[in-house]
């Protein structure tokens, strides 16, 4: 396919040796790799396919800040001629989707979220990676005690769910996992975007704004992703019967199947 590839370790190219002129960028979720997406490379092989690890995951690097990312995204897409290109995003790796998107909106065509965080508001993110308390937050997460205290007084004051004090508890349940979640929620904080901007932007370019969510997802409900979707077609709104984790591999399904028939 092309010749100009860009030498970043978060980047992974997938069906890259075809005459291809249209690209999917995917973005993961928390605590996965780039390369969970080659199941859509799979099933969608006219598509080039650019898989890119979020910060503090699989492949990356400190340097790999969300500001070089799209540097070297911008260059690659300027290197390369492409008639559609779209973008995925899967829980918070939605928020570097809708920050590359906001960066750029006249190159995308179509944007896919699924089970998005940053569309569904998290009411702690903007506060704990603010610049004079992401420190104390990092101090925080690399204490298992005080974390445990912490959701245990955030839960009381019914700033989280009970599913949602569940799930945090399971995902921060070694030093390590919880100084990955300071450190990647750190690294996103200048993805937060207002809605209502957003909703501007995709309007101002013509750009297709898909929802994808799971009715029994406990984490981004249906509940949260409607205040978006409400603003939407019907048919760019879908659900199905899945949890937070059954979605991925439901909307990747759907996606491909889209995108096959269009062909």
């Amino acid at each position: 396919m092309k010749d100009h590839f860009i030498k970043n370790s978060s980047f992974h190219y997938f069906n890259s040796n075809n005459e291809s002129n249209r690209l999917l960028i995917c973005i993961h979720g928390f605590g996965q790799r780039a390369e969970i997406f080659k199941i859509l490379s799979n099933k969608l092989p006219q598509y080039a396919i650019l898989s890119i690890d979020l910060p503090f995951h699989g492949s990356s690097t400190p340097a790999n800040t969300i500001i070089q990312l799209w540097n070297d995204l911008e260059i690659y897409l300027q290197k390369n001629i492409f008639q559609e290109i779209n973008l995925i995003g899967y829980s918070i790796g939605s928020r570097l989707a809708t920050f590359f998107y906001r960066q750029a909106p006249h190159l995308f065509q179509e944007i896919y979220l699924i089970a998005p965080d940053g569309i569904a508001k998290n009411v702690l993110f903007p506060v704990v990676t603010h610049s004079y308390i992401a420190p104390f937050f990092r101090f925080v997460m690399e204490n298992q005690k005080v974390i445990h205290n912490t959701l245990s007084y955030i839960r009381k004051v019914r700033l989280i769910t009970k599913n949602q004090f569940q799930f945090a508890s399971k995902s921060l349940s070694s030093p390590q996992e919880s100084l990955k979640v300071a450190n990647t929620w750190i690294a996103l904080r200048g993805t937060i975007l207002k809605n209502k901007k957003l909703l501007t932007m995709i309007s101002e370019n013509s750009t297709k704004l898909y929802l994808i969510a799971g009715k029994n997802d406990k984490i981004i409900t249906v509940q949260k992703v409607k205040k978006i979707a409400k603003h939407l077609p019907d048919q760019q709104i879908i659900y199905f019967n899945a949890n937070h984790y059954q979605v991925l591999l439901e909307g990747i399904q759907w996606i491909a199947q889209k995108k096959t028939s269009q062909n």
